[in-house]
């Protein structure tokens, strides 16, 4: 084991430990709002957000396969679907098996991803996972940048370009 520090090649920079993944606390909608629309208008959770009783988000992840690894990169990000499918989602909830019984649902990409041309309102296709994880999101406009990553994958030198670029975004 060496000493010296772990020095991004991308930025040139120490970093340690790069993140392979990337939350979003909330959609775009959501933080659109001022904060006294927020308390008066919405109601965020974990995992999901009503914005006046008009507008449903549901909290899921796109992974997107690290090439020659079992890794993947991970977007925590949010999908708004119409009112009937948040209540389909949130009917089973704690159903042990709803993987094989429910779904999958559509639903829009509620969130903007820096690294990508337009992905805010991408159709993507919601698959439920067994109880405790979050749903799967599949993008459904094969020709997007991010459908050809998620079906195809990216190196893990692409990764961590990624992984540099967020982080000095986040520090930013």
């Amino acid at each position: 084991m060496s000493d010296q520090p772990n020095i991004c090649w991308c930025c040139g920079q120490e970093h340690g430990v790069l993140p392979f993944s990337l939350l979003a606390d909330s959609p775009d909608a959501y933080v659109a709002l001022s904060d006294d629309e927020r308390k008066t208008r919405a109601v965020l959770s974990s995992e999901q957000c009503i914005i006046e009783q008009e507008q449903f988000f549901v909290r899921g992840c796109i992974e997107i396969p690290i090439r020659g690894t079992d890794g993947v990169f991970l977007w925590g990000v949010w999908a708004k679907v119409e009112d009937q499918v948040f209540d389909a989602i949130s009917e089973h909830w704690d159903m042990e098996g709803r993987e094989t019984k429910v779904g999958p649902y559509e639903g829009l990409l509620a969130n903007s991803l820096s690294l990508y041309p337009r992905t805010l309102d991408l159709k993507v296709k919601i698959q439920i996972m067994p109880v405790g994880v979050r749903p799967l999101f599949r993008i459904e406009d094969v020709d997007h940048s991010l459908a050809i990553e998620q079906k195809y994958g990216i190196t893990p030198e692409h990764a961590q370009e990624y992984s540099c670029h967020l982080l000095r975004i986040a520090s930013s």
